[in-house]
């Protein structure tokens, strides 16, 4: 049940940034955005829209392995970790940190 509500898609977050702009985020964890009204690329699966720039922050992984999941047994987290589009000779990166805890759930993969 919760994997279903997981896989919605997509999910969206607003953000009022330090400079009183505003940017919207769009994430998806179990396909690619694909989003008609936004072009972020056709693999991403984290997208911000700022200044009606849109860009990806998180390309979409089929599998998801040792290079992109980390487990954290010491504080009961897992942390996704997926690479976007390049920035110069940096890469846009998206961490979405998962916590389990009494009444939260551990979606392990």
């Amino acid at each position: 049940m919760l994997f279903c509500h997981l896989c919605r898609l997509p999910w969206e977050y607003e953000r009022h940034e330090s400079n009183g702009s505003l940017s919207r985020y769009l994430i998806s964890l179990c396909r690619p955005l694909n989003v008609s009204s936004v072009d972020c690329g056709a693999s991403s699966s984290v997208c911000v829209i700022s200044n009606g720039v849109a860009k990806s922050i998180g390309n979409f992984v089929e599998t998801l392995n040792d290079d992109v999941i980390t487990e954290i047994p010491e504080t009961r987290e897992f942390q996704l970790q997926l690479n976007g589009s390049q920035c110069g000779s940096e890469t846009y990166m998206t961490f979405i940190i998962f916590k389990c805890g009494k009444t939260l759930v551990c979606v392990c993969l």
